[in-house]
């Protein structure tokens, strides 16, 4: 029987090889990276990586001394620990989910009030440039004005002007008269009209 237990037994690898290999891996690379940056031995992050895998893969107080119904409660107790982390981060990210909803919903909010804003502008705007003047050719109200209109030949003012100061006063008739009416030009298609 104790030949059996023998042979079942590995001759080299007596201690924890799996927990070396992590622990080894994980410290040689740590110790490469320090290298690199400081020391700049060669290969002495792999020199570690092995010499932590062989140290406790084949030295016995590493081996896992637990029986089976301790490894199987730890495992259970593992696996409890895990399901509530993942209930915790599901709780999360619902809280997240949650959040990003509202503020989507108040930024929607935010961009009807925007939009209601503009609508009102247009139609204060579109009041206010209902009275104002448009071309009568093409009804922009992109319009400038180019001065009080004056009426050509007054017949009153060259009368006028030849009883007082005789044959010359003919020609204040020339002056015009002003008039109530201003002339505009359309500043998109060019038309001169009064108003």
């Amino acid at each position: 029987m104790d030949t059996e237990s023998n042979k079942k037994e590995p001759q080299f690898w007596k201690g924890d090889p799996s927990g070396g290999f992590a622990t080894g891996l994980v410290a040689g690379f740590i110790i490469g990276l320090i290298n690199i940056c400081s020391f700049n031995i060669p290969w002495l992050g792999r020199i570690c990586f092995i010499a932590i895998w062989l140290v406790m893969g084949t030295q016995p107080r590493f081996k896992d001394t637990r029986t089976p119904e301790e490894i199987a409660k730890d495992k259970e107790e593992r696996d409890q620990k895990f399901e509530e982390i993942r209930e915790q981060a599901k709780a999360r990210e619902a809280e997240r989910q949650a959040t990003k909803e509202q503020k989507r919903e108040a930024k929607m909010q935010k961009n009807e009030l925007k939009l209601q804003k503009n609508q009102l502008k247009i139609q204060k705007h579109q009041l206010k440039n209902r009275n104002k003047i448009k071309c009568p050719k093409c009804r922009s109200t992109n319009v400038q004005p180019l001065g009080v209109h004056k009426k050509g030949f007054s017949v009153g003012k060259a009368v006028g002007g030849t009883i007082l100061v005789g044959g010359v006063g003919s020609l204040a008739g020339f002056a015009g008269k002003r008039s109530k009416k201003t002339d505009f030009v359309c500043m998109n298609c060019g038309k001169q009209f009064k108003k």
